[in-house]
């Protein structure tokens, strides 16, 4: 294995499982992540059947735990908890999983091989239930509009391929092919125990890779995604009419029709030139292909909720392919397949057992805290004129603030499961439940204080910022773990919580966040002094993420992660800011416990589709990056010029 440490500045990799040398040794001034991780790091041990743990995953680990205990605690009652434990229990009977075996997901299997051309395709696929949860040349999601902050439109998509990057179609990588292989491997399992010979499932496979080829020459690629300008190519706003003149001879304005989506007053395009591309790819001559593709679409994921054998070998297949050791329970997956799809019920139960209004008091009180001091910090920001400092400190005063848990919860009361016997039947209704309400708000009235827990439950560890509403939100389920403890020293909950909020914060100001005003309209408030100094910045720091080589062979992309690393350093200068006011402050205690944050342990393959995909900086990156750029991290530990961690003044890449 070649030892990349000299293109990471000399410093060690610790992400990867099992590949961090005990007897590795680093001063602190050389490698800050090595010197204080070390330890901890090697005494991780990813639990079965996971693929990573350590810093903010261990606590996405004591959530799957809290999540689990709430559904077996039967003090939790009502309509919620009654839901969620049916689809719990059923995804837990074996004995009549068994004996369904693979006939649930037979039918709609054998629906698509009995299609003989591509008439009857099309009246396939204009079912009304088939908007988008059994696969289709295109996807569509309610979103808000990017030049009305008050009004929803129908955003049409291409569909998620099952490499994920289109660049893998035009150049496959070591990723590509881990990614592919172990989807063949669990799509081979499927198609065996739907009665497929292997040459059979074999040429289903490949043809469905012939047809995502064709798909993804006309799909942007992860790198395109994350540039500033992707807003600017994805805003093609038009009518019913205009999807139809986009599509051309691809029926995209009868199919949303008939999924119950043709009455949207705004439309938006993301992708023109894969809605131009149906024409050339929906044609009598690809028929064979599109409906082995299909094939695969409909089954893909589906394997979870079929009988043990074809549950256990398409799962063993895969995570033979991914070097994941051990198996979780079932009561885990079971408890984490519920929450993917009873998100609502369970983020409710969630609410009620864990929630305090204490709690939200003491989180909102640090998240305004962090803003006073970001105001000031802007206020202070040598680079920006008079008046893009005025309409950014205008931006941040009407920041919208969602801490913890919503004050109103939403209502499911109106599903019901109890007339399913098999849990794949019971997710694709719940589904199609969602999909109801969603295109219910298609042209209603646009509430920004509703916190719409379908898409963003309290209970996901997570945080974000939001540019159409210009919100920060900060989930009950990150509360935990090293992120927050409420017994937590001062310099603790500053260099965990605040650095995280000031990180969220800085979205706003990021390469795409900055392109959305105080409203969440997307709307140029910069002048081009501004933005050309901005646009410097960046370029210095891409370049500087640019030099690394995390895994061998992989060459960082700054441009990727540039809008993370952007606001992990914002967020960062916000605290020290708040740090430098409190007498005797513990600095070594701040950074100790924002680098423990990101100590983490990935098995190979995840940190090498994460050095490839990922739009956050790896983790030992995320650690040392961002405290060589300050001043007080270099007095804290006496680092100097010739040191691993040390920048000079004038060439460190902080944007803020």
């Amino acid at each position: 294995m070649k030892d990349t440490t000299k293109a990471n500045r000399g410093w060690v990799n610790t992400d990867i499982n099992g590949e961090l040398d005990k007897d590795a040794t680093a001063r602190i001034q050389d490698d800050f992540n090595l010197a204080v991780n070390k330890d901890y790091i090697l005494a991780l041990t990813i639990p079965a059947g996971k693929t990573m743990t350590g810093g903010l995953y261990i606590t996405r680990l004591e959530a799957e735990a809290k999540r689990l205990a709430m559904v077996n605690d039967e003090s939790i009652t009502g309509h919620d908890a009654e839901l969620v434990r049916r689809y719990y229990s059923m995804l837990k009977d074996w004995e009549k999983r068994n004996a369904n075996g693979v006939e649930p997901l037979r039918k709609y299997i054998d629906e698509i091989r009995n299609l003989n051309n591509l008439a009857e395709m099309t009246a396939y696929f204009a079912k009304p239930d088939r908007g988008g949860i059994f696969g289709s040349l295109f996807q569509y999601t309610v979103s808000v509009s990017f030049n009305d902050p008050e009004a929803r439109m129908i955003e049409i998509i291409p569909p998620t391929l099952s490499l994920r990057d289109s660049a893998e179609y035009r150049d496959l990588s070591e990723n590509g092919r881990i990614k592919k292989e172990k989807n063949t491997a669990g799509w081979l399992i499927v198609l065996s125990s739907l009665g497929f010979s292997d040459t059979e499932a074999s040429t289903i496979i490949d043809n469905a890779f012939a047809m995502e080829t064709m798909m993804a020459q006309n799909i942007f690629t992860v790198e395109e995604e994350y540039s500033p300008d992707i807003f600017e190519r994805m805003w093609h706003p038009c009518d019913l009419a205009g999807v139809r003149k986009a599509s051309g001879s691809f029926p995209a304005d009868q199919l949303l029709e008939s999924w119950g989506a043709g009455n949207a007053n705004l439309y938006n395009i993301d992708q023109v030139a894969y809605m131009a591309s149906l024409d050339k790819i929906y044609t009598e001559e690809n028929f064979l292909a599109l409906r082995d593709w299909l094939t695969i679409m409909v089954l893909q994921d589906k394997d979870v909720f079929l009988d043990r054998q074809t549950h256990d070998g398409a799962r063993d297949a895969r995570n033979k392919v991914m070097g994941i050791s051990g198996v979780e329970s079932d009561d885990t997956e079971a408890m984490n397949l519920a929450f993917d799809n009873l998100v609502v019920p369970m983020d409710n139960m969630y609410i009620q057992k864990y929630c305090t209004p204490q709690l939200r008091s003491e989180i909102e009180d640090m998240i305004h805290a962090i803003i006073a001091e970001y105001r000031n910090m802007l206020q202070e920001e040598e680079w920006l004129t008079k008046q893009t400092r005025e309409k950014a400190m205008e931006k941040l005063d009407h920041l919208r603030v969602r801490a913890v848990y919503p004050y109103a919860l939403e209502d499911w009361s109106d599903l019901d499961i109890s007339d399913t016997d098999n849990p794949l039947d019971a997710t694709l209704k719940i589904q199609a439940y969602r999909t109801k309400r969603e295109l219910a708000r298609v042209n209603a009235p646009i509430n920004k204080d509703q916190w719409e827990q379908s898409s963003m439950p309290a209970s996901l560890v997570n945080c974000f910022y939001n540019p159409q509403d210009n919100s920060i939100n900060i989930l009950a389920g990150i509360l935990g773990g090293v992120i927050y403890q409420s017994d937590y020293s001062y310099e603790q909950k500053l260099g965990a919580l605040a650095v995280v909020i000031g990180h969220e914060i800085s979205h706003a100001f990021d390469p795409q966040g900055s392109q959305f005003d105080k409203d969440g309209k997307f709307a140029s408030w910069w002048t081009d002094e501004d933005r050309e100094a901005f646009d410097r910045l960046s370029q210095k720091l891409i370049a500087y993420y640019d030099q690394f080589e995390p895994v061998e062979g992989i060459h960082y992309s700054g441009k990727r992660v540039q809008g993370e690393a952007i606001a992990d350093m914002g967020g960062m200068k916000c605290a020290l800011r708040v740090a430098a006011k409190i007498k005797d402050f513990d600095y070594k205690k701040f950074f100790a416990t924002y680098a423990k944050i990101w100590a983490v342990t990935f098995i190979r393959t995840v940190e090498i589709d994460r050095a490839k995909t990922d739009s956050h900086p790896l983790g030992f990156l995320r650690v040392n990056v961002p405290v060589q750029q300050f001043d007080e991290f270099c007095k804290a530990y006496d680092v100097k010029e010739g040191d691993g961690m040390y920048i000079a003044p004038q060439d460190r890449i902080c944007v803020w």
